[in-house]
């Protein structure tokens, strides 16, 4: 969940939502607008375009400490955005990267949904693309309606709405657990993060002594599982608001159409190949319900839906053409390699007859899916479901608009790399070939500020002392042979990460 809520400050009305902690410091790519634009596409519709010399805008309601909008306006120079917070310690931390970073394309607002509906202000003025992503489902009605009437005012014909949210039926199991939380918060007793480990501890205990309840909800069982390694942060900002509502893809689509906003597509863009990739008594099962939003809500069903990434378009917005979308290689899998792809409704495997010839043919630079079709000699449809699941694995991206403009986001990976190494929990790089960022380790971070500090000519030796010093300096625990495991870092780092990075403009 993203942290958002409605007031004038931490001392004022935050409409029951939880402000004891900080948000997370992620990146979705998902709402990079590149990847906005070919999920547009792809559903038959057309990206926003920069008309009469003026720039694209972009928009995120709810954006957290902003470092995901940091990454997307060093990226994307050619694009302005704004980032709206109502936390102050959110907003200052956002203000304070762009700042070091000279981020010119990005203003950060301190702002309530309620009085931003009430009052839209006229320097905010429309937007091409507008960004909610972990907000609608954790907020009570009177702010999801504020919202809605934010998009209203944000939005003009063409304008693309991204929309992330916890959906059903997926979080069922996780009910009993937020329920106990919210229970053991209104003690009063306890902190926000102090509330999270006690109810965890709880519910350990309870599937210990085994209780009935986690044998007739399995699920309840990985959730609390996964909830051992998530960050607890994280936990706090979404378990502990007073609301907190899964919702169906239906009820968001009856909402957002108030606005004028119609549903255009999925954003999550492995999910666009359903439900042709389903078994055939599921698959026609769900092409039988006439109504669109009962067919999205029977899918959804079938595959327990968990978190939805819903792509909306102000307008009709038809026309988009996703032959000609370039893409760009992130990370080729071997060639001999059987590439596993992970999704809501299972696993498929490539083999490499499939993954090769189109890793092959970026290995040169971005190329439109036209040409990966005819260098596979394939039509566009079947070349699209391939690229689609490779997107997915992550082993290809939506090649930017703007992909040649590189030097705000070497700026900002610098001070990313030094706040890294100053023990902040960042972990992703800017790239602007792909108008996104790289998920980047802590320990790649540790090595590219030493790198960066060297003037760029560290070798393996230097590196690896420069790691061993920033992790002493940290506390952290080193390896059974640190120097050895130091080196073999710096080794993979200037053998692979340098390259990796170059290649996709993270670094000069």
């Amino acid at each position: 969940m993203r942290g958002l809520v409605m007031g004038d400050g931490l001392g004022g009305e935050t409409h029951g939502y939880d402000v004891s902690t900080g948000y997370t410091y992620g990146f979705c790519r998902e709402m990079a607008p590149g990847w906005l634009d070919f999920a547009a596409r792809v559903s038959g519709k057309a990206a926003p375009i920069a008309r009469d010399g003026r720039r694209l805008r972009f928009l995120e309601l709810g954006c957290g400490q902003g470092q995901g909008l940091c990454l997307l306006a060093a990226a994307n120079p050619h694009i302005d955005f704004v980032g709206v917070d109502f936390m102050p310690e959110h907003v200052a931390h956002a203000r304070k990267v762009a700042q070091a970073a000279g981020l010119t394309n990005l203003r950060m607002e301190q702002a309530d949904f309620v009085a931003l509906a009430e009052a839209w202000p006229d320097h905010f003025g429309a937007f091409d693309y507008v960004a909610l992503h972990g907000v609608y489902s954790w907020v009570i009605p009177q702010v999801r309606e504020a919202l809605v009437t934010c998009l209203a005012h944000a939005t003009v014909p063409g304008s693309l709405v991204y929309i992330g949210y916890n959906g059903q039926p997926g979080w069922v199991a996780s009910g009993p657990f937020r329920h106990f939380a919210q229970l053991i918060k209104q003690t009063g007793e306890l902190s926000g993060l102090a509330t999270i480990d006690h109810t965890a501890d709880l519910f350990g205990r309870l599937q210990s002594a085994g209780a009935a309840t986690f044998k007739l909800l399995p699920g309840l069982v990985a959730s609390v599982n996964a909830m051992k390694t998530r960050n607890r942060g994280y936990l706090v900002h979404e378990y502990l608001h007073d609301s907190w509502q899964a919702m169906w893809h239906s009820e968001v689509a009856q909402d957002l159409a108030r606005a004028d906003l119609s549903f255009a597509g999925t954003a999550t863009l492995v999910e666009a190949l359903l439900p042709e990739l389903l078994p055939p008594p599921l698959r026609d099962t769900i092409l039988a319900q006439v109504d669109p939003r009962l067919r999205a809500d029977v899918q959804d069903f079938v595959i327990n839906q968990a978190y939805r990434r819903d792509l909306f378009v102000r307008g009709e917005a038809v026309g988009g053409d996703v032959a000609e979308t370039r893409l760009a290689l992130l990370a080729a899998p071997g060639a001999s390699e059987t590439l596993n792809v992970r999704t809501t409704f299972g696993e498929m495997a490539l083999q490499p007859p499939a993954h090769a010839p189109i890793s092959a043919a970026l290995s040169g630079g971005s190329r439109s899916v036209r040409e990966l079709a005819a260098a596979q000699n394939r039509p566009v449809g079947e070349t699209v479901k391939l690229l689609l699941m490779l997107i997915h694995a992550g082993t290809l991206f939506p090649h930017a608009a703007n992909g040649m403009d590189s030097e705000a986001a070497h700026r900002l990976n610098a001070v990313i790399a030094r706040g890294a190494a100053e023990g902040m929990p960042y972990d992703h790089l800017a790239a602007p070939v792909i108008g996104a960022a790289l998920p980047v380790t802590g320990t790649d971070l540790l090595l590219l500020d030493s790198w960066l500090l060297s003037g760029e000519h560290g070798d393996v030796d230097s590196l690896a002392e420069g790691l061993l010093q920033r992790l002493g300096r940290l506390g952290r625990k080193p390896a059974e042979d640190p120097d050895q495991e130091a080196k073999k870092c710096a080794g993979i780092f200037l053998g692979q990460r340098l390259a990796e990075w170059r290649r996709l403009g993270a670094i000069g």
